[in-house]
């Protein structure tokens, strides 16, 4: 089980924290991004497999077959069509279904490991790294993606509005209307600015909350990031995008800090 979850720590922190936006949009296209990003992927698993192999936990041809297969299997699915073909957001669960399942896949063919839930010291950091990683990193991007379609975008609107005003002029009073040009601009959600921050800090505090059994804190978590919106709430849409998107990330954390507590 050590060396299962030290290879989905490995994936997890290459394709989020180490990944930069520029890869994840054009490795699927470019070569030489997409050899960039296995690059890192590679460096990780060799460090991590060379450290078993050297504890004599697994065979070096072992290591040499199974970190292969990972990274060859990975190279295809990044390389695939698969982000081309079908929308956004499925792809982006589909495409971390697979990679995750394939390792757990492969690990199980050549290491075979044992699946039940009593976890050594070692195994119990590295499975809170992990779903550390999820509920901040793998979460955070895909709720994103799934809500984007419905995301408040900035509104600008030009036009025009008479004003009239009274003139005086050698001592003569008139009217006088003026056509002045005026604009009216409305917020926009950034998918990518602060508010995934805010989200990334929320998901994590409302995950050790869980861990701690202090869960009745989570209400006030809630309430502190929803005063900053507060105002905002008068458009119906962006309540409704806040709800969806608050309801998710809360939910997805709560599961991430049960998931930790089966391992403490």
């Amino acid at each position: 089980m050590t060396v299962l979850l030290s290879l989905l720590f490995i994936h997890l922190l290459a394709d989020f924290p180490l990944q930069t936006k520029r890869m994840a949009t054009h490795k699927h296209r470019n070569r030489r991004i997409l050899f960039r990003h296995i690059a890192i992927h590679g460096i990780l698993m060799l460090f991590v497999l060379t450290f078993f192999v050297l504890r004599g936990t697994l065979p070096l041809e072992v290591a040499g077959l199974l970190g292969g297969s990972i990274l060859l299997f990975h190279a295809l699915l990044d390389a695939s069509p698969l982000k081309r073909r079908v929308k956004q957001a499925p792809a982006y669960w589909i495409d971390q279904a697979l990679h995750i399942g394939a390792i757990i896949a492969l690990t199980w063919i050549f290491v075979p490991f044992d699946w039940s839930l009593t976890f050594s010291r070692p195994e119990q950091v590295l499975w809170i790294l992990c779903f550390s990683l999820v509920t901040t990193e793998l979460l955070g991007h895909g709720i994103a993606l799934m809500l984007a379609p419905f995301a408040p975008r900035l509104i600008e609107a030009h036009f025009e509005r008479k004003v009239t005003r009274k003139e005086q002029l050698d001592g003569v009073s008139r009217t006088v209307t003026h056509e002045v040009e005026d604009s009216a601009r409305s917020y926009t959600t950034e998918l990518n600015g602060i508010g995934r921050y805010i989200g990334l800090v929320e998901r994590a505090i409302i995950t050790l909350l869980v861990v701690t059994n202090a869960t009745g804190a989570i209400g006030f978590v809630i309430a502190l990031k929803a005063l900053a919106r507060f105002k905002q709430f008068e458009d119906r849409r962006f309540a409704e995008y806040y709800i969806i998107g608050s309801l998710l990330s809360i939910l997805g954390a709560i599961l991430c800090g049960l998931a930790i507590r089966v391992a403490l």
